[in-house]
């Protein structure tokens, strides 16, 4: 017996492509792209992964103060593969995404655009008394050898989908953590966050546990306990783009290979002074994205 799901509102860790498709349709209500009569509001509809979700409902609430003409439907957690097939079958004009496309994506007439990144980090459920971890401790913690935080709390690891973008980060920082990950997947009875916004709600209400997540969600999401120190060093954006805090998770944006000019709006408002100043402010390093035609 391998990991599980959370029953109740977690989803199944296996989503095939076509429920995948119900899930993003669902979410949107079943819609087509919003088209009303000239000079109406335009309502574009954006969703994906829970490490953006609330840093885009900041900028789409900022973007209708420059543009009133055009506002965001921030939809449910749909995760990374979730964004791709929503974009790629018109049930949202934007995705969010924690990864670049896959292969098995290419050729589905969507595009990703890097938009941001922020430090991945690690925290932990009220009552773990810990401010900091070590690559070791990580390691140990995954393989199951470490069971008890300092003041006795038992540990409960939230693990990601194996083929999430977190678990790849994860399995990223070193030989040790990725068989360590890999070891924790294959225990029975361990926890299992399908979305980012997942594991934010198992870390609030789960005493002593861990999980992945980013500077970015926590500033939208906060969660009891401030993010870990790594190694020593604190997950801040100074210490990111002076590369001593080593883990980064980059935030992409999914539109169309050939967007609407709304869609394009929002491209050039991330990339104004504005758009930059409030990706900073909410934990991540804005990254140039391209004019699109």
């Amino acid at each position: 017996m391998g990991p599980s799901t959370l029953s109740g509102s977690f989803l199944p860790s296996r989503l095939t492509s076509s429920r995948l498709r119900a899930l993003a349709l669902a979410a949107a209500g079943g819609c087509l792209p919003f088209a009303g009569p000239a000079g109406a509001e335009e309502v574009l509809r954006v969703g994906g992964t829970g490490s953006a979700l609330g840093a885009m409902a900041r900028i789409g609430t900022a973007l209708e103060q420059e543009q009133p003409g055009v506002r965001l439907r921030v939809l449910p957690s749909l995760g990374s593969t979730g964004a791709v097939e929503a974009v790629a079958e018109g049930a949202l004009d934007v995705g969010l995404s924690g990864r670049p496309l896959k292969d098995s994506e290419r050729g589905r007439g969507v595009i990703v655009l890097e938009m941001a990144r922020t430090p991945f980090v690690f925290a932990v459920g009220r009552d773990a008394g810990v401010l900091g971890i070590t690559s070791d401790d990580l390691a140990a913690i995954y393989r199951g050898e470490k069971l008890t935080w300092p003041n006795g709390q038992r540990i409960r690891v939230i693990l990601r989908p194996a083929s999430d973008a977190d678990t790849d980060l994860l399995k990223g920082i070193s030989p040790e953590v990725s068989a360590a990950v890999t070891a924790a997947q294959g225990r029975p009875g361990m926890l299992v966050a399908v979305t980012n916004t997942e594991c934010h709600q198992i870390l609030a209400r789960s005493p002593g546990s861990i999980g992945p997540t980013t500077l970015l969600q926590l500033r939208t999401d906060p969660l009891p306990s401030p993010p870990l120190e790594w190694n020593g060093v604190a997950p801040t954006l100074g210490n990111l783009a002076s590369g001593r805090y080593p883990l980064v998770k980059s935030i992409y944006l999914v539109v169309r290979s050939r967007p609407p000019p709304a869609v394009r709006q929002i491209l050039a408002f991330l990339s104004s002074p504005r758009g930059r100043k409030l990706l900073l402010e909410l934990g991540a390093q804005p990254v140039d994205l391209p004019r699109l035609e």
